[in-house]
């Protein structure tokens, strides 16, 4: 007869295959939760969905947007945009009316002179590849981390949407990186600035900084890079490029999270939101200047650059919010809860905000969460390189 233990008359072989299997959970439990978490999700929500649109599996309800429609729903909606454009260029046309200033229809040439389900290959590889880079170059060697940012609703949009979002924070972050390399930094500066004009207050962290020389730099390609760009298409569409800005903001500032669109829910009218948004830039400005001036002034100054980007921004897209993953590495390189408040985002209802006050704040309260903790973190650990500013 089995021998039995002295607690419950449990048979000792049970009481062993319970201990095993306990153990086994222990041992193996965690890891394969977090493959699931950090792993297996991420590549369902964006790789595994690109690759269902290709083959014709991925469904949607057809959709017009701003006059033009789109059979899939808007599914990789930014890139049939970018794609046309740099389209456009290769065949000769001009790609305006175009969202983008003239360097991103010149960027999008590689891309445009692809077949259309080649370029979405190509450039959901890069989106990926910049994500990567992106998290490598701020030190971050902790997988799980890399999962949390692709797996966050701005992380996975960035890709379905195929955006310029993770080329503009490998931008910044590459910025932030080779900060005391005046040629690397305007190069990285003037590529996020030129295609996505609302990242200008990088600029104003190199002044503050007492970067000057840089910042002369990184000005003077800015011009070269922008009227080169122009110069190559004929500038057509140079001239009415801001009223056609202009437009399109008209019809997108109730639908963004930005602040305007924050005023805007509130009643607050046009003109007298836009007042309020030029005496928040003026606030940001001398919000960076100050911070450079204190203690961690460097790092400091540089998130609040970051941040005043997205608060000063007239439309504000969920993708936008992939440049917090540029500054949770300056609070923490490994998994913590930094890393994970930006995946409560998928609570949201999407890239539009549909002119609600309170899922813009919900929003803005997430951001808080994650520019709080990086703020009031320790000087971060990446040096700068030892080259003259």
């Amino acid at each position: 007869m089995e021998a039995l233990g002295h607690t419950g008359g449990v048979p000792a072989r049970t009481r062993r295959a319970h201990a095993g299997l306990t153990g086994a959970l222990r041992t193996h439990g965690r890891p394969l939760l977090e493959l699931l978490i950090f792993f297996f999700i991420p590549l369902y929500l964006g790789p595994l969905l690109i690759v269902q649109y290709l083959v014709g599996s991925y469904h949607a309800h057809p959709i017009t947007v701003a006059g033009t429609y789109f059979p899939d729903g808007g599914f990789l909606f930014d890139l049939h945009v970018l794609w046309k454009a740099g389209h456009d260029v290769v065949i000769g046309h001009s790609p305006y009316p175009f969202v983008y200033p003239a360097p991103a229809a010149i960027l999008m040439v590689p891309f445009g002179a692809l077949p259309w389900k080649v370029a979405v290959v190509a450039f959901t590889l890069l989106l990926i590849g910049a994500a990567f880079l992106t998290l490598r170059l701020l030190g971050v060697r902790d997988w799980r981390c890399y999962g949390a940012a692709l797996g966050s609703l701005p992380g996975t949009s960035a890709v379905t949407l195929g955006s310029f979002s993770w080329v503009l924070a490998l931008g910044a972050a590459a910025a932030w990186r080779y900060r005391d390399r005046r040629w690397v930094v305007a190069a990285a500066i003037v590529v996020v600035v030129a295609t996505k004009i609302f990242l200008w207050p990088l600029l104003v962290w190199l002044f503050a900084t007492r970067r000057g020389r840089t910042a002369a730099a990184t000005i003077a390609l800015g011009i070269v890079t922008l009227f080169g760009s122009w110069a190559i298409i004929g500038f057509a569409g140079l001239r009415g490029y801001p009223h056609h800005i202009a437009s399109i903001g008209k019809l997108e500032e109730a639908r963004s999270y930005s602040p305007f669109s924050l005023l805007r829910t509130l009643g607050i009218t046009s003109p007298s939101a836009r007042l309020i948004l030029l005496a928040l830039a003026i606030g940001a400005v001398a919000a960076i200047v100050v911070a450079a001036r204190g203690r961690d002034g460097d790092r400091r100054a540089f998130v609040w650059a970051v941040a005043a980007s997205l608060i000063l921004s007239p439309i504000v897209w969920v993708h936008y919010f992939v440049l917090l993953f540029v500054l949770i590495p300056l609070y923490r390189r490994t998994l913590s809860a930094a890393w994970l408040i930006p995946v409560v985002y998928w609570l949201l209802p999407g890239q539009d905000s549909h002119g609600s006050t309170k899922v813009i704040l919900v929003a803005y309260a997430m951001t808080a969460a994650v520019a709080a903790a990086v703020w009031f973190r320790r000087p971060s650990l990446l040096r700068p390189s030892p080259v003259s500013r």
